[in-house]
């Protein structure tokens, strides 16, 4: 899954043609930093006061290079290539007189020790499903859970929790769209599904999802520390 989603960026990052400049506000100057692999989401109630500092990091992106994920993915590679595995939010804006967004984050180097900390403050059992992430749009996105029709705003997400041994079905599109099935067995990780693709594109289903798509429906997962920004930037639905 996570080959997949490294794939995919390979191949969004080549699109915006290096066009938005990812800029260091602040570094702590190390510079002997092994090579990341990850960059995880630090929950904030985790204390990071045994982490250490490795720069913060601005992006801007306009128009449609402006969502959460492209820029998210920019920050990510830079970071990444500087040795930081970890991640705060500090800000983000958007502009929309301007059309342009710009996120900031902080990032960090932890060990294994101080990620499982963090880890065990993630929430569980839960899914998490995101429609257009810029709430200036003028559409909504219906979908259904467990035949139930749920509409979600411009900016909002869908939050689902789950119960041991339930299966629930999520689906978009009528006949010719896309459903899925996930059956909860002890405590999981939450998941993370979009339905307008936040900048992605389509991707295969993943293991442990069943579904069928066709072309008017798409519910396209997406990594798990992406999703935890999400949901601290946009709004729950009602």
């Amino acid at each position: 899954m996570k080959n997949i989603l490294i794939t995919m960026w390979s191949i969004l990052f080549v699109q915006l043609g290096l066009s938005q400049k990812v800029e260091v506000l602040k570094s702590s100057g190390k510079t002997n930093l092994p090579l990341a692999e990850d960059f995880a989401f630090i929950e904030p109630k985790t204390d990071t006061v045994n982490y250490s500092f490795v720069s913060t990091y601005r992006v801007v992106g306009k128009k449609n290079e402006g969502n959460v994920t492209n820029l998210f993915f920019l920050i990510s590679a830079q970071a990444k290539k500087d040795g930081a595995n970890c991640f705060k939010l500090n800000s983000y804006e958007r502009n929309d007189s301007l059309n342009e967004a710009t996120l900031i984050l902080d990032t960090y180097f932890w060990n294994d020790s101080a990620r499982l900390i963090n880890f065990n403050n993630h929430e569980q059992n839960c899914i998490y499903i995101f429609g257009s992430e810029r709430a200036n749009d003028n559409s909504s996105i219906s979908f259904k859970i467990d035949n139930e029709k749920k509409t979600l705003r411009p900016g909002t997400y869908y939050k689902y929790v789950r119960t041991e041994g339930r299966k629930v079905k999520i689906s978009k599109g009528g006949i010719t769209g896309m459903t899925v099935f996930y059956t909860l067995e002890g405590n999981k990780p939450d998941i993370f599904l979009t339905l307008t693709g936040l900048g992605l594109g389509g991707m295969p289903i993943p293991d442990g999802m069943i579904g069928t798509s066709f072309n008017t429906g798409r519910i396209t997962p997406i990594q798990g520390d992406l999703g935890c920004l999400l949901k601290v930037l946009l709004v729950q639905s009602d």
